[in-house]
């Protein structure tokens, strides 16, 4: 007989106790001995660490009721387990239906990282990071020339190579990113520009660029806003490892 599961009785403590459980076995261990799959496209955010929605849900069920449920006990998705975990206070990442997750598993797998003297750099993360910060006081797409000194600054103590980053290839790489527009002249169609044809025009044209309209929305969401700057500030971490933000970077402002 399946067991009767009922996702009002989860509690957010429930929640946190699976993610502790997930924590302590690894994800593999946790979804073998819970009975579930890898999330496809829903997962939860939290802490800045991505965690398969469906199975947390099944987990804290078991943790608020005694009643531990596996893959075919419910069904997941938008209007079960992401409404659910919502409800409680979490950000559940996901994007259309198809897709493969939402705009922060895109830092997480799709965000492609220079690499020089063996090592991978943060550039484009900071960047973002500093976007994001920025938002709070000045949300709207900025011109390369008033922010170039601000954001040299911010990219100085993650070189991985012998001469300090220039600003200029982060700002103009992160344009094919789903966080990032960079405004091209009127007239010029972005998917046929090159990055090298992109930063020339920055130069002589001082393009505008900023958080896409779609990231801006959801940071006035201060949940997702918090989330999004703890996985960014993974990230750096885990690329750069003793690199040393400006004090405004965490966000606190």
């Amino acid at each position: 007989m399946t067991p009767k599961v009922d996702l009002s009785a989860l509690t957010r403590q429930s929640v946190l106790d699976a993610i502790t459980e997930f924590d302590a076995l690894g994800q593999t261990e946790f979804l073998q001995r819970r009975g579930f799959k890898r999330a496809k496209n829903y997962r939860l955010v939290h802490g800045g660490r991505f965690y398969d929605s469906k199975a947390i849900v099944g987990v804290a069920h078991g943790y608020a009721t005694g009643v531990f449920v596996d893959n075919t006990g419910f069904s997941g998705g938008l209007a079960t387990v992401a409404e659910c975990l919502s409800g409680l206070g979490f950000v559940v990442d996901h994007g259309p239906k198809g897709a493969s997750g939402g705009l922060l598993w895109e830092l997480e797998v799709n965000t492609r990282v220079f690499t020089g003297n063996g090592r991978s750099a943060a550039y484009k993360y900071v960047v973002l990071l500093w976007a994001v910060v920025r938002h709070r006081r000045s949300p709207g797409p900025v011109a390369f020339s008033k922010v170039r000194k601000e954001l040299a600054d911010y990219l100085a103590p993650f070189a991985v190579a012998d001469s300090p980053p220039d600003p200029i290839d982060p700002w103009v790489a992160l344009r094919n990113s789903g966080w990032w527009t960079l405004h091209l002249p009127e007239g010029v169609d972005s998917a046929s520009v090159t990055n090298r044809e992109a930063k020339s025009l920055t130069r002589s044209d001082d393009l505008q660029a900023g958080l896409s309209v779609s990231v801006r929305n959801r940071l006035d969401n201060e949940v997702w806003r918090a989330e999004a700057t703890a996985v960014l500030l993974r990230r750096i971490d885990e690329l750069a490892g003793t690199g040393q933000l400006p004090t405004d970077a965490t966000g606190s402002d």
